[in-house]
């Protein structure tokens, strides 16, 4: 007989609808008959749940920490994981609670119905569940978050003032730029005028406002254009990365597409010189042809640079009126200031003499703010005769002005500011060669000098910061008059030529003490009859990759004692000899090639020398200097040397060795055995400054070197140079990877900055032997160090014998990944912190308290009067800030107390904190912590900035985040503040 299933197609289809009947009919007997098999499930699935979400809200924590943002898909898996967990979790607990599922109470008869539904959305919420599980697991695998964009806005010194006699001039700028009209705009004035001020005004104005997609920045800065520098610039604002580094018309064609891409675009091209080719720079000419509307804004000191360059609107900045220029004057100098004054008169003479520049009112109100009466009327004096340079377009007022403010600087800082005056216009300076500069020269004595110098010229707003903090800036109208005075001062007599192929015989070479000439030739020849008695500084820059000089050079160069020789692009090929000359004590060599000079019969360098610094060039290998036998310094800076053997150790007279990328002994092919740094470096009996990275496998046997040394920066095992950011800031410091020897713990216990990462030496066991240790240290950093159980305690015995210097110079202190941390100081130790700024402890786990109190504070308070900035994150078992040093650890049942104690909060004073973090500690710290603080705020000095509480922590509903402030008049009884959404926190962060 024959079936329906055996129909062809009516089987298939009787065969589906069979086995989903039979699926259907299992999964509702599963529902109604094993409900509670399935909540167990559903717990299990929970728990998971909670234990994924930590670990994404654990990595979400970490990357907000590292100042990235995160990604909106994860912030939506949070939230809905905090709600399908939280309805997971009343559902199971509903229905675990429920007595009796009964259709009639009094027999023990199911209702089939509610068990079935119970069965089925347990089932449902299990399954989403393991969605959410699932999904995040992916996240863990993938990136979450990325850093935010760099703003995009202008950096100046001063706010930008608005005077009725320019909102004309702003208001029509800002007309054209909103229109489609005018697709070039140009601001021209004098010099110090303040055309670069109202552009950067616009610029962050059109940002504010989102006129442009776009907003991107050129200097030009010099009559000769450098094409490839100015598409450099223009390219960083657009996230624009050339494929090509050397071929202007690529990079040209791929910056014009980039702009076109970008949209409606604005390019500012600041200080123009010259008319600018756009089509060979990359820029849309803004002709009418493009598809997008863009605008082109340039500043420039001459108006018919404007006109060639097809500027549509041109505004010209006037100085400012008398009354606007006294107002300006009078915000800078005080009005108090002005009052004080004897006579109001003699302030307003001053400020006419200023020529209603900005730039020089500012800069002649901060040099006589707080100055004497006498001061004010010398200052007049010399302004009324002060001799100025005479440059097209300028007032002689205006460098009446300027010269007023650099004759005021005494000698060491006028020669500072004046070899500034010798880099390139709008060059960021390098603060490292500005101080070999002046100290090879020997127009300056000493590094700290020089640096003094610096905040000298800054604070005077001769100099101004640049983005990066190792290098500074000169205003052009500062270098223009700068130059000047140090070109005709005779005390100073420096002198810039340029030349191509024949340095002309100028009568001013014999009376010239510093020169810099740039080369553009390839084989400059000299005269043989130009003799420079007086020259004994020489800076010479290449312009070409091989450079020859003819016999005249070392006539000229007799008397030589400083060479400053630099190539620009790639490292120059020097085809000569510097043997002879005899009295050269400093030489510098940078971006030279060097690689050749082992194959000259008679040498290269001159045996007389001093001070050898190398930087960035290329060596032969072995480097060998064994004949300079009076050489005093050697620094070799950018890449790694290869030294040929008992180079080192020869050089007996050396004081300063500095080779921070590293060192190696060079070995023949027939020796395997390399032979050790160290054992070179002992030899030398006068060293007092080393700049070195060792190798972590480098033996550091029993030596005394290390105790001779005044200034170091050493580093051991891991990546890097030993000097970076750090090497202005700290004249010692120190960092160890690894296991190492006895012998390098009295560097550590000197050094300013110390970095300890999965160290065996550990501060503990050096304070312990050494009590009077860490005087010096102002910056310590520890990394995964287990085996430290504290940093630093002192036996009470021990107490009033202590000289209490120890760490009192510690201001930046940072603990990670220390697993066997239990705590930091005790509470004798810790009442020395008074300068520390900032505390971070990351990942300890076992760390219970910051303080230890070991008996003997006798009722004194420990004040952490300059603590900005305290993070904890991931120190599950702290209970407090400060507790009672106990043995035994902390049991898991044993209560938590408040982060800060009522019996001891009273006793430690935060006068100057204005952020916490805390991340991942038991909730029960926040409330009463912040009742806790109204009551100890009010015995908190007058002056107290305000503060700013960030909390964040992780508990069984998932993650919450508040933020409260806490201002300084804060009563007790007060109603707490209210907490403000995570989010304004961070875009709006609070300031004092």
């Amino acid at each position: 007989m024959v079936g329906l299933s055996d129909i062809p197609c009516v089987g298939k289809l009787v065969d589906r609808i069979s086995d989903a009947a039979v699926d259907a009919f299992f999964r509702g007997f599963r529902y109604m008959f094993c409900y509670k098999d399935l909540v167990k499930t559903l717990d299990s699935q929970v728990e998971k749940a909670y234990t994924e979400e930590e670990r994404v809200s654990t990595k979400v924590a970490a990357e907000r920490a590292n100042g990235k943002l995160i990604k909106p898909h994860v912030d939506k898996w949070q939230k809905e994981a905090e709600e399908i967990m939280e309805s997971a979790e009343k559902f199971a607990e509903i229905h675990k609670t429920r007595h009796s599922w009964r259709c009639i109470q009094c027999l023990p008869i199911p209702n089939p119905v509610s068990l079935f539904r119970l069965g089925r959305a347990v089932v449902q919420k299990t399954e989403r569940l393991t969605e959410l599980i699932n999904s995040g697991k992916e996240l863990l695998d993938n990136e979450i978050a990325h850093l935010a964009p760099a703003e995009n806005l202008p950096k100046s010194n001063t706010e930008y003032q608005e005077f009725q006699s320019r909102k004309d001039v702003y208001a029509e700028l800002w007309r054209t730029l909103i229109t489609d009209s005018s697709p070039i705009l140009g601001i021209c004035g004098m010099p110090g005028v303040g055309k670069t001020r109202m552009m950067e005004q616009l610029w962050k104005e059109a940002q504010e406002k989102k006129i442009f997609n776009k907003v991107t920045r050129g200097n030009v800065g010099n009559e000769n254009l450098d094409v490839i520098h100015l598409q450099k610039q223009i390219a960083e604002h657009l996230d624009c990365k050339f494929e090509s580094e050397d071929n202007a018309e690529s990079r040209a064609s791929q910056l014009k597409q980039s702009l076109l891409n970008a949209g409606k675009t604005l390019v500012i091209l600041d200080d123009v010189w010259r008319e600018i080719p756009l089509d060979v720079i990359g820029i849309p000419s803004g002709d009418g042809n493009s598809p997008v509307v863009s605008k082109i804004l340039m500043t420039s000191r001459e108006e018919n640079v404007c006109l060639r360059n097809n500027c549509n609107t041109l505004v010209k900045i006037t100085p400012l009126r008398n009354d606007e220029a006294w107002e300006q004057f009078k915000n800078f100098v005080g009005t108090a200031q002005i009052d004080y004054m004897q006579d109001e008169s003699l302030a307003k003479k001053v400020c006419d003499k200023c020529g209603g520049l900005p730039l020089l009112i500012h800069a002649i109100s901060k040099a006589l703010q707080f100055e004497t009466h006498n001061s004010w009327v010398d200052a007049l004096e010399q302004l009324q005769k002060g001799e100025f340079v005479n440059i097209p377009g300028v007032e002689p007022q205006v460098y009446a002005c300027v010269e007023l403010g650099i004759s005021k600087l005494h000698g060491d800082a006028k020669s500072c500011l004046f070899l500034c005056c010798l880099f390139p216009e709008d060059a960021d300076i390098p603060i490292r060669e500005l101080i070999q500069l002046a100290t090879g020269s020997q127009l300056v004595c000493g590094n700290s000098r020089v640096l003094s110098m610096i905040d000298t010229l800054r604070l005077s707003s001769l100099l101004l910061d640049c983005e990066k903090d190792d290098r500074i800036k000169l205003h052009d109208l500062i270098r223009d008059v700068g130059r000047s005075i140090a070109f005709r001062d005779s005390k100073f007599a420096f002198s810039q030529v340029t030349c191509d192929v024949r340095l002309l015989d100028d009568a001013d070479f014999v009376t010239t003490k510093f020169l810099r000439l740039d080369l553009d030739g390839d084989n400059i020849h000299i005269p043989d009859d130009l003799v420079c008695p007086n020259l004994q500084s020489l800076w010479i820059q290449f312009n070409n990759d091989i450079q020859q000089f003819s016999s005249g050079f070392f006539g000229m160069s007799a008397n030589l004692r400083f060479l400053y020789l630099v190539g620009t692009y790639s490292p120059s090929k020097l085809q000569f000899s510097l043997r002879p000359l005899g009295k050269l004590r400093t030489l510098i060599l940078k971006g030279c090639n060097l690689s050749h000079i082992n194959n000259t019969c008679v040498g290269f360098f001159p045996e007389n020398l001093e001070t050898l610094c190398i930087w960035k060039g290329d060596f032969p290998e072995p480097l060998d200097l064994s004949n300079l036998k009076y050489l005093r310094k050697l620094e070799i800076k950018g890449s790694k040397v290869k030294m040929k053997p008992n180079t080192i150790s020869s050089l007996s007279r050396l004081e300063e060795l500095h080779i921070p990328d590293g060192l190696e002994i060079w070995c023949s092919e027939s020796s395997d055995v390399q032979k050790p740094i160290l054992v070179e470096i002992n030899q030398l009996t006068r060293l007092k400054s080393l700049q070195i990275k060792f190798k972590i496998s480098e033996p550091f046997q029993v030596t005394n070197i290390f105790d001779n040394l005044k200034l170091f920066n050493i580093r051991v095992g891991g990546w890097g140079s030993c000097v970076g950011k750090t090497d202005l800031s700290y004249k010692t410091s120190i960092v160890l990877q690894g296991c190492h020897e006895e012998s390098l713990k009295s560097l550590i216990d000197k050094a300013e900055y110390v970095n300890l990462q999965c160290s065996n030496i550990t501060v503990s066991s050096i304070f312990e032997s050494n009590r009077e240790a860490f005087t010096e240290l102002r910056n310590l950093q520890i990394e995964e160090c287990n085996k430290m159980d504290h940093l630093a305690r002192m036996p009470h015995n021990d107490i009033q014998h202590s000289q209490q210097t120890s760490f009192s110079k510690l201001t930046y202190l940072e603990i990670i990944e220390c697993s066997g941390l239990r705590y930091l100081f005790c509470n004798s130790v810790a009442k020395r912190l008074t300068q520390l700024q900032k505390l971070i402890i990351r990942d300890c786990p076992v760390m219970e308290a910051i303080v230890i109190h070991d008996g003997s504070s006798n009722g004194d308070i420990i004040h952490f009067s300059n603590l900005e900035e305290l993070e904890l994150s991931n120190v599950p078992r702290l209970t407090g800030f400060c507790r009672e040093n106990k043995d035994a650890m902390m049991q898991p049942s044993v209560q938590f107390q408040p982060l800060f104690h009522r019996m001891v909060c009273y006793k430690i004073y935060f006068s100057n904190l204005i952020f916490i973090l805390f991340d991942r500690i038991a909730l029960i710290f926040i409330i009463e912590m912040l009742e806790v603080s109204k009551n100890y705020f009010k015995k908190f000095p007058k002056n107290m900035c305000q503060v700013v509480f960030f909390f964040l922590w992780v508990n069984e509903g998932g993650t919450s985040c508040e933020f409260y402030k806490l201002n300084k008049n804060i009563q007790p009884g007060e109603k707490k503040p209210h907490p403000g959404p995570i989010t304004n926190f961070l875009e709006h962060p609070l300031r004092n």
